[in-house]
């Protein structure tokens, strides 16, 4: 489970505890909280580094397949020419 910073106190909470163990003050359930927003959620650090990922794949593929054809290519060359001798 999650730990929140209790409102009143600070300490480290459970997420699920009704109630902070060191002061007593009521902890908001998950439908009390407000729910992170789009932009919020597009501008976290994970998920910038997710998009940059999928960009990277994105480019890098068609080199790596091409790289990979070239090298099966020149393999199978180098057998036929072997196996004709």
């Amino acid at each position: 489970m999650a730990l929140i910073p209790c409102p009143a106190c600070g300490r480290q909470v459970s997420a699920a505890a009704p109630a902070c163990p060191g002061c007593g003050h009521p902890i908001a359930t998950p439908a009390d909280r407000p729910a992170a927003g789009f932009k919020e959620a597009l501008t976290r650090p994970e998920t910038i580094r997710s998009g940059f990922t999928v960009l990277g794949v994105f480019v890098a593929a068609p080199w790596i397949a091409r790289i990979l054809a070239l090298f099966l290519f020149v393999a199978l060359a180098v057998a036929v020419v072997w196996l004709k001798r």
